[in-house]
């Protein structure tokens, strides 16, 4: 069976209990009601956008649903490479809201492992674990496999809630929220004959699970507590919770989740999940791209195995569904087929590679496959971006972001690994030479982690090399370092929970009523206050809003998808309220507000009617901005290609700031086209048009751009620049978007690029300003510019012609005074000749010390050479009095520097003498003081350390 048939058939079976299908949510942990998870870096299993259903904040359309879920995990990232260890998996999940429970859920998972119709495993080769304190479970397994006349007693097992419970552990450490026991199920994976029907205790489990005899593919999880508690220590979150109570919540659920890829692996018999068929096209790429590659497998692979076959043959034998006795390349192979796999689905849900959180994991994940592909199978040559089309080619059916998201994946994975071979080749550069300086010691730990943490630089390339130039690395030293920082991480982190991040600052007693939002077509509304709080202030600070106020609804835009919030004024009989910020939480507009003294208290805001007032000056400034970004997008669509999609933006009042996946820096030229394409829009004047409320589905077919990153829930808003029917894609512009825009192009005004840079790696950032802002722009151009061609005497017209002017005679000037100074730089030194006349005898070698001020150095420095130049055993140390310090310039003749003459060492000297210091080579050397006025004792002491150096008389 292969994997996308287990998939429909999961799906179909539950379909035939009852149960709706729901999309996937994406990689980055955003919930059904569209809030971001706070406490997840991912999406690591089926629940996490279902956390509003759990605890009854939202409710679903139906109380039975599956879903099968893309997820990442990374906490066993090094174990990747083994059998069945991944970062990317699929979850294959059934929910029950409510509805059904730990019987029917059993009774379910029962029938799909055992029945001939689904996937008929074998019934002996089945075990069960359950809570240790679930009765429940126990029997409704037992009921099973006693009608199955299979030994209860051999295959059910109750563990601790460690492994049985939760979230793990929950049971008695917390954290608050939402929890209860679990049930998971295991197959028999080993060659050897199924345990026996007697005498097998949670022990035999244990100890042959662990050796990877049993393998773990469903878990049921049944929530039916809230787990109440305090920290133990509110200034130490690390130290944990105190249990308090668990009562049961208002209703009980059930959470499944069938790894994908284990299951696969299981029923068709395989030793590995990357036996599967998801995993073999990428294994045929990468055979494909060693064929290609004209450098041998590196040193890894050889050393490990110096008879095997090359490693395209390796990889096509696995490629073919076979292990290969080479047990490095075999550990690339699966490393590289993971990663991609994860790094393809982070970039199509709009994680990009960066220093921080998800993008760090991601910049990980990707360094990990190059590096295994660079030293293990040998790529020489960027690779990554060409497996691509293989990962596509088994997911792209199911998932139809990889496809459509194709040209960013691609430029990404591109730019990202030709920068991580930039830092490698410069890692190594730097740890070469520190090996060098090091001379046989051993590397120590916090060069190593620096080296990993600073640089990305693996710890298994610097063991690599140092082995090659007979060293070791301290690795005691390097996991201490590691820890620290591992556990600075953990602090940032402490108190997250799978269930935290979902809050109401208000209490409306049955689950919040959303907001009317009335703010696309009014900029004012009369309202109803349905709830006020008052808002401490942050220590330290006197600003900042001093109550929040929920209205029934709202012309307030709260900020969203770039877009800043609206300010304005709620209005009530006798006070006046300052808005001046405005937040959104699951549905319930959240206004922030200034109050001032003679201002009713919050809660005697409580059913007033206000009419509330948006700053219609400021919102159509940002809406000027925001249909700008839309154009923009556009436009560098147009000029860069199809590849460039929206990584971040900004928009307020003041500007519009955007970021884009492109790999290197616009060209003049690129952004003079872009903005040019902007403004002939703007000037066209075309209509804006919305369509609200339209199947997500029907918005795509109409061409509609999903913003990256960005979850939309079944029905979307189009914002459409031009006036084209749905039907026809020809529109430039057609984006989902919830943002306000302008209602033709012409309000926009004048559109001026101000800034193009790097905001990431493979992101870039433009900067930009429109209507009234753009204007003043240009007047503000304007007086400069007048102000300018004034200074130079000139007209605005002809400002170009009097800059070269004056850089033509600055330039010749320059040259005048750098024809004085050398003369006078010759002058004082005799003709270039070292001033024979000033030389001094010091033993065996001679010594000039001439001084000067206010001379270029560069000059100084050419007089000091000329002067060596002929006279092997000249000395010169020559100072340089300017803008109040001075520079000492050392050069050493040949003879005089085999007599023992050092420059570096004499320069140090003298320079020390002036309140300063410095050093460099034997033959020639620099150092500074900052006493000019004790120049002529430092030139002074030059002779008597000279003397010491020379042994002289």
């Amino acid at each position: 069976m292969t994997v996308r048939e287990l998939r429909e058939k999961y799906l179909a079976f539950f379909e035939s209990k009852g149960h709706q299908r729901f999309p996937s949510a994406p990689l980055v942990p955003i919930d059904v009601t569209g809030r971001l998870d706070e406490s997840l870096l991912f999406t690591g299993a089926g629940m996490v956008q279902f956390k509003p259903f759990f605890r009854g904040i939202a409710k679903p359309d139906h109380p039975r649903l599956i879903t099968v879920q893309k997820c990442v995990r990374t906490g066993d990232i090094e174990a990747v490479g083994d059998p069945n260890h991944l970062t990317f998996f699929e979850m294959l999940g059934n929910f029950s809201f409510g509805d059904y429970f730990k019987a029917q859920a059993i009774s379910f998972s029962w029938e799909f492992l055992t029945s001939p119709e689904w996937l008929g495993l074998d019934k002996n080769r089945l075990a069960f674990t359950v809570f240790e304190e679930d009765d429940e479970s126990f029997v409704e397994w037992e009921r099973w496999l006693i009608a199955s006349e299979v030994d209860p007693s051999t295959r059910i097992f109750r563990l601790d809630e460690e492994t049985n419970y939760w979230p793990a552990g929950s049971f008695s450490k917390g954290p608050p929220g939402p929890c209860g026991p679990n049930s998971e199920m295991f197959f028999w994976l080993s060659n050897d004959e199924p345990p026996p029907s007697a005498n097998y205790t949670r022990d035999d489990f244990v100890r042959d699970e662990a050796a990877g005899k049993w393998l773990e593919i469903w878990n049921d999880v049944f929530i039916q507590f809230e787990w109440q508690g305090h920290l133990k220590n509110s200034e130490r979150q690390s130290e944990g919770w105190a249990k308090d109570a668990m009562p049961p919540l208002p209703f009980n659920s059930v959470d499944t989740g069938m790894g994908l890829d284990r299951t696969a692996a299981t029923i068709n018999g395989l030793k590995s999940v990357y036996q599967t068929d998801a995993f073999l096209p990428i294994f045929q790429k990468l055979a494909e791209i060693s064929v290609q590659s004209s450098s041998p497998a590196g040193s890894v692979g050889e050393r490990a195995n110096t008879e095997a076959a090359p490693t395209h043959v390796l990889l096509q034998a696995m490629a073919q569904g076979l292990i290969p006795d080479n047990e490095p390349i075999v550990r690339a192979g699966r490393i590289i087929a993971d990663h991609i796999r994860t790094a393809v689905f982070c970039i199509a849900d709009g994680v990009l590679p960066s220093n921080t959180g998800r993008g760090y994991v991601l910049r990980r994940l990707i360094r990990r496959a190059v590096l295994k592909g660079q030293r293990v199978l040998g790529f020489q040559e960027l690779f990554l971006y060409r497996v691509y089309e293989a990962v596509a080619e088994t997911m792209g059916h199911h998932y139809t972001e990889l496809r459509e998201r194709r040209d960013v994946i691609i430029e990404t994975l591109r730019n990202e690994e030709a920068l991580f071979r930039r830092t490698l080749n410069a890692g190594t550069a730097m740890l070469q030479g520190e090996m060098e300086r090091l001379r046989g010691k051993a590397i120590p730990g916090d060069l190593a982690f620096r080296l990993y943490d600073t640089f990305g630089f693996p710890l298994e390339v610097t063991q690599e090399l140092a082995e090659e130039a007979g060293l070791t690395v301290d690795l005691e030293g390097f996991e201490l370092e590691l820890k620290e920082a591992q556990d600075r991480s953990r602090a940032v982190g402490a108190g997250g929970s799978v269930y935290a991040g979902v809050a109401i600052m208000f209490d409306f007693g049955g689950g919040p009523t959303p907001t009317d939002f009335a703010g696309y077509t009014e900029t004012e509304t009369d309202a109803t206050i349905v709830g006020a709080l008052p808002m401490p202030k942050e220590p330290g600070t006197e600003d900042g809003p001093t109550m929040v106020i929920a209205l029934d609804v709202t012309p307030f835009y709260a900020a969203s998808g770039g877009q800043v919030s609206d300010t304005g004024v709620i209005k009530g009989e006798g006070f006046e309220l300052k808005v001046i910020d405005v937040g959104k939480e699951q549905g319930v507009y959240v206004h922030y507000v200034e109050v001032g003294p003679n201002d009713p208290a919050p809660a005697d805001l409580f059913g007033k009617r206000v009419r509330a007032v948006v700053d219609k000056k400021r919102r159509a400034e940002i809406r000027r901005n925001h249909t700008a970004t839309h154009l923009l997008h556009a436009a560098l669509r147009d000029v860069l290609g199809a590849h460039v999609t929206q990584a971040g933006s900004y928009v307020g009042p003041d500007r519009l700031r955007f970021d884009f996946t492109h790999g290197k820096g616009m060209s003049p030229d690129e952004l003079s086209r872009v903005e040019h394409i902007v403004n002939e829009k703007v000037l066209d004047n075309r209509p804006v048009v919305t369509y609200v409320d339209i199947p997500v589905a029907d918005a795509k077919a109409m061409g509609a751009m999903a913003l990256f990153g960005e979850k939309y829930g079944d029905r979307v808003r189009v914002v459409q620049v031009g006036d084209e029917p749905p039907e026809d894609c020809t529109s430039f512009s057609r984006e989902l978007c919830g943002g306000t825009h302008v209602r033709s192009t012409g309000e926009i005004g004048l559109f001026k690029i101000l800034s193009e840079g790097s905001a990431a790696s493979g992101v870039r950032r433009i900067e930009a300003i429109t209507g009234e802002g753009a204007y003043q722009w240009v007047v503000d151009l304007n007086k400069r510019v007048a102000e300018t061609a004034a200074a130079l005497k000139s007209n605005p017209h002809e400002l170009t012609r009097a800059v070269k002017a004056l850089q033509d005679t600055v330039s010749e000037e320059r040259k005048r005074r750098e024809k004085a100074e050398q003369a006078l730089v010759r002058g004082e030194g005799g003709g270039g000749s070292g001033g024979a006349s000033e030389q001094k005898e010091v033993g065996p070698v001679k010594l000039w010390t001439p001084k000067y001020d206010d001379v270029d150095q560069k000059i100084v420095a050419s007089a000091v050479d000329d002067a060596i130049n002929g006279q092997p055993t000249l000395v010169a140390v020559a100072a340089l009095r300017t803008n109040g310090k001075v520079t000492f310039i050392c050069k050493v003749g040949s003879e005089a520097q085999a007599k023992g003459a050092h420059a570096g060492n004499l320069v140090s000297a003298v320079a020390k003498v002036a309140g300063g210091g410095g050093g460099g080579r034997p033959d020639f050397a620099t150092a500074g003081g900052k006493q000019p006025e004790k120049v002529d004792e430092a030139l002074a002491a030059a002779e008597g350390v000279l003397k010491q150096m020379v042994g002289g008389q």
